[in-house]
C-alpha cells in the first residue's frame, strides 16, 4: 500500500450552473467557467509541488472535471486562495466593464461582492498516510452531505431565467423604503439598462474586430450584434450575466489582463489560459456563431420577415460505473497511476471528441462540452432527425470505442440521452429533458440510449434501447407494408398502434399477456430481421453485476428491477407489459425520429 498522502478537491453547484442558461452561448460560457475554476486549482497545486493524479492533461483547459485529484499535502488555504481569486477576476472584470461603458449610478457593488464570495461551495479533504486515494474521495462526497450555504436575498424582482436571484441592473442594492416600491419605474430601469447593453455591447464588438460599418448603420448594426449576446427584452441575475458576458471578446481580453495581475504576469497559472479565453470568444462571436437556443432563420420579404423555425437535437451522455471501477483501482498496488491512466483515457477522447464536428461528416452540430466521460452536445438546423438517429445507430462503436482494440474495450460503458425537441420549448426545459433522459437510460439498464420526443406543449414520449441492438440495425431494418426500403413510411406501424391502443388491445385487462403477442406480431410484420432476437429471453435481461464491457445488455435492462417484490425471483407478468410498452415505443419514436419528411 502506498504511503503517499492524497488531497480531493471539489466545488458546487456544477448542473444547476449549466442548467440555468437561456442561450447555447450560456451554455458554453457556463461550462468554460467550470473547467476554467478547475484548471487553476490545478495549476496552483503544481506550483505548490504537487502531482495532479486526476484530471490527466491539464494544459487542455475545456472540459476539466470538477473533481481533482492531487498527490501531496496542498493546504485548504492555497487551494481555495487560487479559486477565490480566479472567480473574483471573473465577476470584478464583468462589473467593472459594465460600469466603465453603460452610464448610469450603480448601487449594486454589494450584491456583487456577495456573489464573488458566496457564488461556490468549495470542499477539500486531505487524506492520511496510507489511505487510498478511494477512501478520500468517500470522504470528500460525506462532506458535500454538510452543506454550508449561504442565501443572497435581495428587494425587488428576481431574474426572468431562473427566477432564484435578482434581476442585475445599475439600481440593485439601492436602500429604500418598501413602502414606496414602484415597480413600473423599476421595470422601466431594466429594460433601459439591458438596451444600453446591449447595444454598447454591440458597438465594442465591431471596433474590436475592425468592421467597416458605415456611421449611419452603426446603431442598426450596433443592436444586431448586441442581440447576439443579450437581447435587450431579458432580465439577468449576476452569475447569469457573467455567463452570458464571459463569451465577449473585449471582456476575455480585460479578464487576460486581469489575470496577470493577480497572478503575475509569468507564473505558470497564465500558460495558455489567455489563449484558451481568447479561443472562446472567437468561437462564439455573432460573425460565426448562430444563436442556438431557438434555431430561426429570418428571411426578408419586403417589408415582412418570414421565420422558419427547427426542431433540434440535444444529447447528454456519462460513463457507466466510473466511481465503481475508481474503487476497484484501491485493491490495487498503483491505484494512483491506474486513475491517472483512466482520467488521461478519458479526457483525450473527449478531446477529440469535441473536435468531431470539424469533420463535416454530419453538418451543423457541436460539442457544447466534454468533460471526459461527461459530455454535451445539439444538432440543429434540421428538418427531420435521421441524422442524428444514424449517428447514435453507430455511436458506441464508432465514437466511444474509436481507435480501440475489440478484445481491448474501455474500461467503462455509455449511457446517452437524446432528445428531439420542439422549437418552441425553452433550453432550460431542454436541458432538463436531456438530464432525466439520460438517468433513464441508466435506470433501464445502462450502456443504452434514450430517445425522447419532446413536443412544444411541454408532452414528451421516450424510447430505450442498448447500444448493440441498435447498431445491430434495428431501426434501418424497418420495413413497411408496401416494403419500401429507400424511403419506409412509419405511418404504417404508428397508425397500427394508434387503433388498437384505442381498442385497449394493450391494457392488462385486454389480454391475458398484456398484448404481447399482439405486440410481437407487429415486430413481425415490420421487423422481420430482429423479432426473434427481440423474443429471446436470455437477451431480454441481464444480471445486475453483469460487466457489460463484455457482456450484452438487456433489452429491457438488468434482472434485479423485475423481481417479486421481497423476492429474488423475476416477476413474469411485469417483463411482458415492459416488452409490450417498449415495442409500442419503438413505433412511436420511430415514427417521430426516422420519417425523412418535413417536421
Amino acid at each position: 500500500m502506498t504511503n503517499e498522502i492524497y488531497t480531493v478537491i471539489s466545488f458546487a453547484p456544477v448542473q444547476g450552473f449549466i442548467e440555468k442558461s437561456r442561450k447555447l452561448r450560456d451554455l458554453y460560457g457556463s461550462s468554460y467557467l467550470l473547467s476554467y475554476l478547475s484548471w487553476v486549482i490545478c495549476k496552483a497545486a503544481e506550483q505548490h509541488h504537487c502531482k495532479v493524479v486526476s484530471p490527466a492533461l491539464p494544459n487542455v483547459t475545456q472540459g476539466m472535471p470538477n473533481q481533482i485529484i492531487i498527490e501531496g499535502n496542498f493546504t485548504e488555504e492555497d487551494a481555495k486562495s487560487a479559486f477565490d481569486t480566479a472567480w473574483e477576476c471573473v465577476t470584478q472584470t464583468c462589473r467593472d466593464w459594465i460600469e466603465k461603458h453603460v452610464s448610469g449610478e450603480y448601487y449594486w457593488k454589494r450584491n456583487w461582492d456577495l456573489w464573488t464570495t458566496h457564488a461556490w461551495e468549495f470542499f477539500w479533504v486531505k487524506g492520511e498516510s496510507g489511505e487510498s486515494i478511494s477512501d478520500v474521495r468517500q470522504r470528500l462526497n460525506n462532506k458535500k452531505y454538510w452543506r454550508d450555504w449561504t442565501g443572497i436575498n435581495w428587494q425587488g424582482e428576481s431574474s426572468t431565467l431562473s427566477g432564484a436571484d435578482a434581476i442585475a441592473y445599475p439600481k440593485l442594492g439601492q436602500i429604500s423604503d418598501p413602502r414606496q416600491y414602484n415597480y413600473q419605474q423599476e421595470k422601466k430601469d431594466v429594460t433601459a439598462f439591458y438596451n444600453a447593453l446591449s447595444e454598447k455591447l454591440g458597438e465594442s464588438f465591431i471596433k474590436s474586430v475592425g468592421l467597416k460599418v458605415p456611421d449611419e448603420k452603426m446603431s442598426e448594426r450596433s443592436k444586431e450584434y448586441g442581440e447576439s449576446f443579450i437581447d435587450p427584452d431579458e432580465e439577468l441575475s449576476v452569475p447569469e450575466l457573467i455567463k452570458r458576458l464571459i463569451t465577449h471578446n473585449v471582456i476575455a481580453d480585460k479578464l487576460t489582463e486581469r489575470l496577470k495581475q493577480a497572478f503575475g504576469n509569468n507564473g505558470v497559472i497564465l500558460k495558455n489560459l489567455a489563449q484558451q479565453i481568447n479561443q472562446l470568444s472567437e468561437d462564439l462571436k455573432p460573425t460565426r456563431f448562430t444563436d442556438l437556443s431557438r434555431i430561426t432563420n429570418k428571411k426578408r420579404t419586403g417589408e415582412q420577415i418570414k421565420q422558419d423555425k427547427f426542431w433540434s437535437g440535444w444529447f447528454h451522455g456519462d460513463g457507466d460505473k466510473a466511481a465503481e471501477y475508481l474503487k476497484s483501482l484501491a485493491k490495487t498496488d498503483e491505484e494512483a497511476k491506474k486513475t491517472n491512466e483512466f482520467s488521461k483515457e478519458m479526457r483525450k477522447w473527449a478531446d477529440d471528441f469535441k473536435k468531431l464536428p470539424e469533420t463535416k461528416t454530419i453538418a451543423n452540430w457541436r460539442v457544447v462540452y466534454a468533460g471526459g466521460d461527461d459530455f454535451l452536445g445539439v444538432f440543429y438546423d434540421r428538418k427531420n432527425a435521421v441524422d442524428c438517429v444514424n449517428f447514435f445507430s453507430r455511436f458506441k462503436t464508432d465514437t466511444w470505442n474509436e481507435g480501440i482494440k475489440s478484445e481491448e474495450k474501455k474500461k467503462i460503458t455509455v449511457s446517452v440521452g437524446f432528445v428531439w425537441a420542439g422549437p418552441g420549448v425553452p433550453q432550460r426545459d431542454v436541458l432538463q429533458h436531456c438530464r432525466l433522459a439520460e438517468k433513464s437510460a441508466k435506470s433501464n439498464g445502462r450502456d443504452r440510449i434514450a430517445f425522447r420526443v419532446l413536443f412544444n406543449n411541454g408532452n414528451h414520449l421516450e424510447w430505450v434501447c442498448p447500444w448493440w441492438l441498435l447498431e445491430a440495425g434495428l431501426l434501418s431494418s424497418y420495413r413497411d407494408r408496401e416494403h419500401n426500403q429507400e424511403k419506409p413510411n412509419w405511418t404504417h406501424i404508428y397508425n397500427d398502434v394508434a387503433v388498437l391502443e384505442s381498442r385497449h388491445v394493450f391494457d392488462d385487462k385486454g389480454s391475458d399477456d398484456g398484448g404481447l403477442d399482439v405486440a410481437l406480431g407487429l415486430l413481425e410484420i415490420y421487423f422481420p430481421e430482429h423479432v426473434d432476437i427481440i423474443k429471446n429471453r436470455n437477451k431480454q435481461l441481464h444480471e445486475s453485476d453483469a460487466d457489460l464491457t463484455t457482456t450484452k445488455a438487456g433489452i429491457l435492462g438488468d434482472r434485479k428491477s423485475y423481481y417479486k417484490e421481497n423476492t429474488e425471483e423475476t416477476d413474469e407478468s411485469k417483463v411482458k407489459k415492459a416488452l409490450t410498452n417498449w415495442i409500442i415505443n419503438l413505433a412511436k419514436l420511430g415514427f417521430h425520429l426516422c420519417q425523412e419528411s418535413k417536421q
